[in-house]
């Protein structure tokens, strides 16, 4: 019916148009022009019918198509059999399931990009030809401290306002080319900015990725200060047994009291310097695993009680009072006995050697739910706040403990060794009013 409904409404005129002619010159007899009426009445009534029905038609399909441009496509156009254009209507159909499937893999493409973008670590933001910002994904919103709403729209300068960085971007941007800059900002975050042309990217015009070096450049500064601290450990053991070999060798050796007390002196800083080889070895099999921890059960009361035990005399010397508390009932824990025991004697020979005559060490053994915790608190001169991050660095001291003798390695062994266990180190202190040590290994 579709193919010859073109054909009908005119062919149904003319059929009308000659049946006037003809009735007007009387060449028709009154039978056909009955006959002829009726064929005309019914032609009208079917031109009539079909022009209803492609109204229709077209009417659902001009609101299908509607719908279907306002992204609307999961729902068909609904029709009937007897329509015209249901054909159309079927096209229209099948043109927005096609296009619903392209879209929906479309947007998973553009969300796993989207997912992509945010899990970098590195901070990425895209900007337009006019160097305002047109993404951000979640890096850039931590680093900058601002969220994505914030930052898009807004003017790249507005977050980095850097001569060297805005000139990179402009360069990717104009030449098609990448471009890298590195900023470095005493006390702040050092960044490598890599900026690149976006081909394709609509309105994105160039891409700048953030690069935090920060983490890098901090462990370039510990070897800087672990090779000077080290040199100066070695420096001075070393230029006082040189010292002393001098003065025997101009003729203090014939002098046998004088002999002998450079030579103690030799002894001491020679027993020094093998305690710094000995602490380095063994800092070194820690950290490598090469000789691995005893795992076995283990009551750490006992394990600190013993440490203590050995340092005791020592605070008596000094007229110190060491206290020690254990709690009750404590936990066994997993963990090498010896090596623990040597920590708290680090800690507590510390506390010993920082604190003035005639004051007090606690040592605390406890409990926490997942952990057995061991502190030791003194009353000493304190640390400086800047100091205290790097406390368990090796060779670290601060300038008021350098006087103090030491290798400068015992808190960076006890660091080690807790790591070891699984465990986490903490040290609170305020100048002046001493300082609290303390690690903690988890209960298994």
């Amino acid at each position: 019916m579709l193919r010859i409904a073109p054909f009908l409404i005119p062919c149904t005129f003319a059929l009308i148009g000659a049946l006037s002619a003809a009735i007007l010159w009387n060449a028709i007899p009154d039978s056909a022009i009955a006959v002829i009426a009726i064929a005309a009445v019914a032609g009208g009534i079917i031109v009539t019918f079909i022009a209803a029905s492609l109204a229709v038609s077209l009417k659902r399909a001009t609101e299908g198509a509607r719908r279907f441009a306002a992204g609307e496509l999961t729902g068909p156009i609904e029709r009937e059999e007897a329509f015209i254009a249901k054909g159309l209507i079927d096209a229209l159909n099948d043109m927005a399931a096609k296009l619903n499937v392209r879209l929906g893999t479309a947007s998973q493409e553009h969300n796993r990009a989207l997912a992509a973008l945010n899990s970098s670590v590195d901070a990425v933001i895209a900007v337009d030809a006019q160097d305002r910002i047109s993404f951000v994904n979640l890096a850039a919103e931590r680093l900058f401290a601002r969220s994505k709403e914030e930052l898009i729209g807004n003017p790249f300068v507005w977050i980095m306002p850097d001569a060297q960085i805005m000139n990179a971007l402009r360069t990717s941007r104009k030449e098609g080319r990448s471009e890298s800059a590195v900023l470095d900002r005493p006390r702040k975050r050092h960044l490598q900015v890599i900026t690149t042309p976006i081909i394709g990217g609509g309105d994105w015009a160039a891409l700048a990725v953030f690069h935090d070096l920060t983490a890098i450049r901090r462990t370039e500064q510990v070897r800087r200060d672990f090779v000077a601290n080290v040199s100066h450990e070695l420096r001075t053991p070393l230029a006082s047994i040189k010292s002393v070999i001098e003065t025997l060798q101009s003729g203090a050796l014939d002098d046998r009291s004088v002999a002998e007390e450079f030579l103690g002196r030799a002894d001491l800083e020679v027993d020094r310097l093998a305690q710094m080889v000995e602490e380095l070895l063994e800092l070194s099999r820690i950290e490598s695993g090469e000789v691995p921890l005893a795992r076995q059960p283990i009551d750490l009361g006992n394990v600190v009680n013993r440490a203590v035990s050995r340092l005791r005399a020592q605070a008596e010397k000094q007229n110190m009072r060491l206290e020690l508390k254990i709690d009750t009932e404590l936990p066994e824990i997993i963990g090498d006995a010896e090596r623990l025991e040597r920590a708290v004697v680090n800690l507590v020979h510390n506390a010993i050697k920082f604190s003035t005559s005639g004051g007090s060490i606690y040592v605390l053994v406890g409990t926490t739910v997942e952990t057995v915790t061991v502190s030791v608190r003194d009353a000493g001169a304190g640390i400086e706040p800047e100091d205290v991050p790097r406390v368990f660095e090796r060779f670290y001291k601060a300038d008021r403990s350098r006087h103090g003798g030491g290798t400068g390695l015992g808190l960076a062994i006890v660091k080690h060794t807790v790591e070891a266990h699984g465990g986490t180190v903490n040290v609170t202190s305020e100048p002046g009013r001493g300082s609290t040590f303390s690690f903690a290994i988890p209960i298994r």
